[in-house]
């Protein structure tokens, strides 16, 4: 009787013909080989029924994680920004976990969660992470998949998961604090804290610091940077102009600046702006934004940690609440005024 061929490294590397190094940094999560190449690797493995050495079971067929997340926030037309990067190392990340990543885009047109739950069936979907704020008429369908999922840089009541976010509440407490200690008593604050859960405990750092210092709260020097939908709205500075602002965003900071400076202000030298997140819009304005670094790295590994823990458990309804802390960094935006 002939004897079944042992599968190799060198076997599928033939079969690809491509290097038996590549192969072996594929198969053991390495560096040096990039994602799609990784991917056909590991489909080709699994079809094979390789075994890693010093393992009984055979490489299995990735398994499935969404990231949905509003289809705005990642239409490179738009936004060049802070949920792409996002999502760019959630997926990196997944892929050298063995699983692999599906973008699912939240627009106006969500089907029903029956819908979405038989989709997610038929294609394999094991779990689902939901990137940034979502609108309601979303929430109300995710509320009702049955799936393992999780909430990422977001949070909301209505939904019974575990969320990870910046602590978005002392982050920016500690960076208006900044403002303060370089001189500034009428400090205004710009974002809509109707429309979203970052925003609001944004707002909340942003006065906690105020009270804590006995400065008050002015309501003439909050500015709307957006509907209660999320949608983008106009500025209108208040008739007396505090000298500073906390932006929700780095995105409206840089909008703000612009706005500013069309006004005929001065940044930092008339008015003090800082934002939040660290994205790409704090190093293209001009100057450039002090602001607070969301830590994406260290949020993406506990996402992944945790979802995965949750898709191979079974677990579906947890409610616990991570916070990672963000970081100032301090750039040329604010002048001192002591």
């Amino acid at each position: 009787m002939r004897r079944k061929k042992e599968v190799t490294m060198q076997f599928i590397a033939d079969q690809l013909g491509i290097s038996k190094v590549t192969v072996s940094k594929a198969l053991k999560g390495q560096d040096g080989v990039s994602e799609e190449l990784r991917k056909k690797i590991k489909e080709v493995a699994a079809q094979l029924g390789y075994k890693l050495p010093g393992s009984e079971q055979a490489i299995s067929t990735p398994k499935n994680i969404v990231i949905m997340v509003q289809e705005k926030y990642v239409d490179a037309r738009e936004y060049t920004t802070f949920y792409l990067r996002f999502y760019q190392k959630l997926a990196s990340s997944l892929t050298r976990r063995g699983y692999m990543c599906n973008l699912y885009p939240l627009g106006s047109n969500m089907p029903s969660a029956q819908e979405v739950n038989k989709m997610f069936i038929d294609n394999g979907i094991s779990g689902i992470i939901v990137l940034g704020d979502v609108k309601k008429q979303h929430i109300e369908v995710i509320k009702e998949l049955n799936i393992s999922m999780l909430f990422l840089d977001c949070y909301n009541a209505d939904v019974n998961v575990d969320c990870i976010v910046t602590d978005n509440y002392y982050s920016t407490f500690e960076i208006t604090n900044y403002l303060i200690r370089c001189g500034h008593k009428s400090i205004g604050f710009v974002g809509n804290i109707n429309a979203t859960s970052s925003i609001q405990d944004r707002f909340l750092g942003y006065c906690r610091s105020l009270m804590g210092s006995g400065l008050p709260i002015n309501n003439n020097c909050i500015i709307s940077d957006r509907d209660d939908s999320n949608e983008e709205v106009d500025f209108i500075l208040p008739e007396e102009m505090p000298t500073a602002f906390v932006c929700n965003c780095d995105d409206t900071a840089y909008k703000f600046v612009k706005h500013l400076t069309e006004k005929g202000y001065k940044v930092p030298e008339d008015i003090s702006v800082v934002g939040f997140d660290n994205d790409i819009y704090a190093e293209i304005s001009y100057p450039k934004l002090t602001t607070v670094a969301v830590d994406l790295d260290v949020m993406t590994q506990k996402a992944i940690n945790l979802i995965i823990e949750k898709v191979e458990n079974g677990d579906k309804d947890k409610q616990s609440r991570i916070f990672v802390s963000g970081q100032v960094i301090y750039r040329n935006s604010v002048s001192e005024i002591n």
